[in-house]
């Protein structure tokens, strides 16, 4: 690392620590707050108590004797009243600095009490000091060691030190932000507020060591390169956990989904399978309707849109242009404002609950054929149509032998997607088949929810989990081919 930016990183990350050690919050006293409650109680002791009198000598069945005994009673509790106002009232002209808190060396005041009674009703998270202070404490070392390590690397262009500092200063920065969010959310209970975090300070921790950690990993090449692979690591686990969620639940009962997320499976996947039969989920039957609608259009989608954007492509014939900016126009359509119209179609011609009604018409896929013929505009030679049409190769033959074997990757990229649209698609299949052999799987899952007595999310999430077995598959089967479109589009000649 060059002396300029390890000078930049090291006032930076001073600057962080020396912020921990800054009050960072403030507990105001709230005392005149606290008495509120006592006061609204009281107000409704006099209350009730007037009531009782106003009641008492309008009636006229009183004696003077009970009647005198009420409005003695009202008297004394108006001058409780009268004092917890007074003493309100006291509270709030006092000019009390409450308590103010740093994120080191010391503890929260001990004044400090947490008021449980918002945890039980808000079911938080069980609040534990003793764990937020080592936060606290380990993202302070984290903090040192990664400045005593880049030290330590010296004016070294390539080290392991600048790689583990990198990881200890993602670390402390990740630490002390947890620590920062869970110290306004701790509930404090009368007298003294919640906290009021200080801006200087939370500046001075966050900014400072964010801008000291871009300072480092810009300045040295291995701690950038650890820092992507962080990136991205976490970038699939994103991606993973929902479906691997989903996989769990599967094999969880209904009462532990619903009482929280669990990454543990459970022992409940043949009590679900028996509750998934029980309710016509015809697992035989909607696999096949669903796979005859998928790869049945899918196949006619692919093939056919890509001999049309080879036309687009090699064809120079007039209207070229203009009939490629109508399809580009159909993919500005949402399929929800055709959809009436498309009933009415497949009505006319006999195709309500007929399979074809899916297939056949997904011939028209107008944003396949743009992707296509983007492909095509990067990555066909027309030397090559022109060689075989001199060879004698015909135009069929030309696309089929020629052409189809150069888009394979875009044709497996827009086939999975294909897949995954027909597959999930639930609006159409539900508004032209009424027949129950003819049932798609995403219609057969939405009926699960239908019971009126108990909704059995197990069952459910293991629909879900048989649906999104099938599209896993085939994007593990055809990602080769998408990384292979993606490297031959990065060549140049």
């Amino acid at each position: 690392m060059k002396q300029t930016r390890k000078i930049i990183f090291l006032v930076f990350i001073v600057i962080a620590i020396v912020g921990m050690f800054l009050p960072i919050a403030n507990f105001n006293d709230n005392s005149s707050a606290s008495l509120a409650a006592d006061i609204e109680k009281q107000q409704g002791k006099v209350d009730s108590a007037q009531t009782q009198l106003d009641r008492w000598i309008a009636g006229g069945k009183k004696s003077e004797a009970d009647i005198q005994k009420q409005r003695d009673k009202v008297a004394k509790e108006q001058e409780k009243l009268d004092a917890l106002i007074a003493e309100q009232n006291a509270a709030s002209t006092e000019t009390s600095k409450g308590l103010s808190y740093a994120l080191l060396p010391g503890k929260l005041p001990a004044e400090l009490e947490i008021d449980m009674t918002v945890v039980n009703q808000y079911k938080l998270y069980d609040w534990n000091y003793g764990a937020y202070y080592a936060c606290i404490w380990i993202a302070f070392a984290c903090f040192v060691l990664a400045a005593i390590l880049v030290v330590l690397a010296g004016n070294k262009d390539v080290s392991k030190l600048y790689t583990i500092s990198s990881f200890l200063h993602l670390a402390g920065i990740l630490l002390v932000c947890y620590s920062i969010l869970r110290l306004t959310a701790f509930p404090i209970k009368l007298p003294y507020g919640n906290a009021e975090i200080k801006t200087l300070p939370v500046l001075m921790i966050v900014c400072g060591s964010i801008i000291s950690f871009c300072a480092h990993v810009q300045a040295v090449n291995n701690s950038k390169r650890s820092m992507i692979y962080v990136f991205c690591t976490f970038l699939s686990i994103l991606a993973i956990v929902p479906f691997w969620i989903m996989i769990v639940n599967a094999t969880r009962t209904t009462q532990a989904i619903q009482q929280g997320v669990s990454l543990i499976p459970g022992g409940s996947l043949a009590n679900n399978w028996n509750i998934l039969s029980s309710k016509n989920f015809n697992v035989a039957i909607g696999f096949k309707n669903s796979a005859i609608i998928a790869f049945g259009s899918t196949i006619l989608s692919v093939y056919f849109s890509a001999m049309t954007a080879y036309g687009f492509k090699v064809y120079n014939f007039k209207g070229n242009k203009f009939l490629y900016a109508v399809v580009m126009a159909i993919i500005m359509i949402p399929g929800q404002v055709t959809g009436t119209g498309f009933f009415m179609f497949m009505y006319q011609l006999g195709w309500v609950d007929n399979r074809l009604a899916l297939i056949i018409p997904s011939i028209a896929a107008a944003s396949t054929v743009f992707f296509f013929r983007q492909y095509l505009e990067s990555n066909l030679q027309l030397s090559l149509v022109e060689a075989a049409r001199i060879d004698g190769c015909g135009e069929f033959r030309t696309f089929n032998s020629i052409i189809l074997p150069i888009m394979v990757p875009a044709m497996a990229t827009m086939g999975i997607m294909a897949v995954i649209g027909s597959w999930n698609n639930y609006l159409t299949p539900l508004m032209l088949f009424t027949k129950p052999d003819l049932k798609t799987l995403p219609m057969m899952v939405q009926e699960l929810r239908g019971d009126i007595y108990r909704t059995e999310y197990g069952s459910i999430y293991l629909g879900l989990t048989l649906t999104a077995l099938p599209l896993i598959i085939v994007y593990f089967a055809f990602s080769k081919y998408i990384i292979a479109g993606v490297a031959l589009g990065g060549v140049k000649e």
